[in-house]
């Protein structure tokens, strides 16, 4: 990456995701290397068992790599306290679960400004709206 240049919104470098130990060891990522570019869309498909949500896990800082690097947003992730990864994740990383763990009291606009709130920021105007497309 040059100089002035954005950071890619997630890097793994040599990342290794194990699993458990010795025989009954299950490695689900081995030295997997991607790089995510900040306003793009990726689709991670595969078979079950694959690795797919082992990797998001991973690319998020929702589980950390058993070897390897994770950075998100030019902030290595691998040395972080739990406070700090998670003020990270709060601030630089959006997460759609499979089953989308929305809090049903809430609407729509509610549950996408819940991060903002979270934090201790009020939605600009026009902001949720504008997630939500």
């Amino acid at each position: 990456m040059t100089s002035g240049q954005t950071p890619p919104a997630v890097e793994l470098r040599a990342v290794t995701r194990t699993y458990g130990t010795g025989e009954r060891g299950v490695t689900a990522l081995h030295e997997l290397d991607a790089v995510f570019p900040a306003g793009t869309f990726t689709a991670v498909m595969g078979p079950s068992g694959s690795g797919k949500s082992t990797l998001l896990h991973c690319a998020a800082g929702l589980d950390r790599a058993t070897a390897g690097d994770v950075i998100i947003d030019g902030a290595p992730v691998g040395g972080l306290s739990e406070r700090a990864l998670t003020r990270l994740r709060r601030a630089r990383v959006g997460f759609v679960f499979q089953a989308f763990n929305l809090i049903g009291a809430l609407t729509a606009a509610q549950n996408v400004a819940l991060p903002l709130r979270l934090a201790g920021h009020r939605p600009a105007p026009g902001e949720v709206s504008a997630m939500l497309g």
